[in-house]
């Protein structure tokens, strides 16, 4: 099988862990166990057997789970190893040869060069950044055809932070089952929504919704590995088949630890964290953005971990990129890894002492390139 590189994760996976400035994640930074659970709950944890499991996903995990979705029940969730493998196997459950698939871009590409590889075509449709990054429900309607299976979108919206009104959620449900669709919604970034009002889920809104999640990002528990898959019963029973051929089940302690962190009373606590760091660290990039008028620019993000700032230099993102990870030891995503060059993601759920010291660097490499530029 070929498969193309996935620009994203390989541009992470190699330099990542040797700058001495990660600011390319769009987590939050995470939790330890200490800061996590209570004494007694980790004794509890200590006499967890190591065991497979379900490995479908415990009983008590995939009730927690369907807990945050009204009207689900345990067997329309499907818990992965992480929401990338939810998205893998949701892909070879939903998707064949020949099939097209509308992803509305920018987005998370796994599941984009994941179907071109299977035969799938793909077609883009851009967020519209002079509609706050909401899509234009014409141009996604213009862009269905009748070998259309599906729509893909990012929500809230990895990597420009956007959040879609109620009224826009629904006109994206009602061309989808217009036509019959599947609609594919990751959901990852659900509740660092900085307003304090968690958007509606798309698996609440459409009966052929199929909805990837995990701990990784609005939940700070990237460690964990611990993702699902929500949708109608039959699909997630098919994935399941499917996840057989690819890790089989997750790990035991992850998923005691994810039933006692998706507790509601918890699962505020955490989110309510993961929304206090994320606003003060987005006050601070927010400020340095204001100071370079005329350098960088943005649409202030409504949620998640990330900002996508628009720059204007004579210059590619990667080559941009590589040179301020190479000149200052601080790792940023280009923006052309979303098929949208002159712009950089920059992360904003590392400690704000860690952002500071970015920004600083940052700086020291824009003041040397504009002195030689202009």
């Amino acid at each position: 099988m070929q498969i193309e590189a996935f620009a994203l994760e390989r541009i992470q996976s190699l330099y990542e862990n040797l700058v001495e400035i990660n600011l390319s994640d769009s987590g939050v930074h995470p939790y330890s166990l200490n800061d996590l659970l209570t004494a007694d709950e980790r004794a509890g944890i200590m006499s967890v057997e190591l065991g497979y499991g379900w490995t479908n996903g415990s009983v008590e995990l995939r009730e927690t789970l369907a807990g945050l979705y009204p009207g689900r029940t345990s067997d329309e969730i499907l818990v992965t190893n992480g929401s990338a493998e939810a998205i893998f196997v949701m892909g070879m459950t939903l998707l064949e040869p020949g099939d097209e698939l509308i992803v509305i871009t920018p987005n998370y590409l796994q599941l984009w060069g994941w179907a071109r590889a299977m035969g799938v075509t793909t077609v883009a449709v851009p967020l519209r950044e002079e509609l706050g990054w909401a899509p234009d429900l014409d141009e996604l309607a213009a862009a269905i055809t009748p070998r259309t299976r599906m729509i893909s979108i990012c929500h809230p919206n990895n990597p420009t932070g956007s959040v879609l009104t109620p009224e826009q959620m629904g006109g994206l449900v009602a061309l989808a089952r217009q036509h019959g669709l599947w609609l594919h919604a990751d959901e990852v970034y659900r509740g660092t929504e900085f307003s304090g009002t968690e958007s509606a889920s798309f698996a609440d809104l459409y009966e052929r919704a199929i909805v990837t999640s995990g701990l990784s990002k609005a939940y700070a528990l990237p460690g964990l590995r611990i993702g699902w898959m929500v949708g109608p019963a039959t699909e997630v029973a098919t994935a399941w088949g499917r996840k057989d051929y690819t890790s089989i089940t997750t790990g035991a302690l992850s998923e005691a630890i994810a039933t006692l962190a998706l507790q509601p009373e918890r699962r505020e606590t955490i989110l309510a964290r993961s929304r206090r760091m994320l606003g003060d660290n987005l006050d601070v990039v927010d400020a340095w953005i204001g100071q370079h008028a005329g350098l960088l620019s943005y649409t202030r993000p409504a949620a998640t971990g990330t900002v996508f700032v628009r720059y204007d230099l004579p210059m590619n993102s990667t080559d941009l990129v590589h040179r301020i990870r190479e000149e200052q030891s601080v790792l940023l995503v280009p923006g052309d890894v979303f098929g949208l060059d002159g712009y950089l993601r920059l992360g904003t759920g590392p400690e704000t002492k860690t952002i500071r010291a970015g920004l600083e660097r940052i700086d020291a490499f824009f003041a040397g390139v504009l002195a030689t530029t202009r």
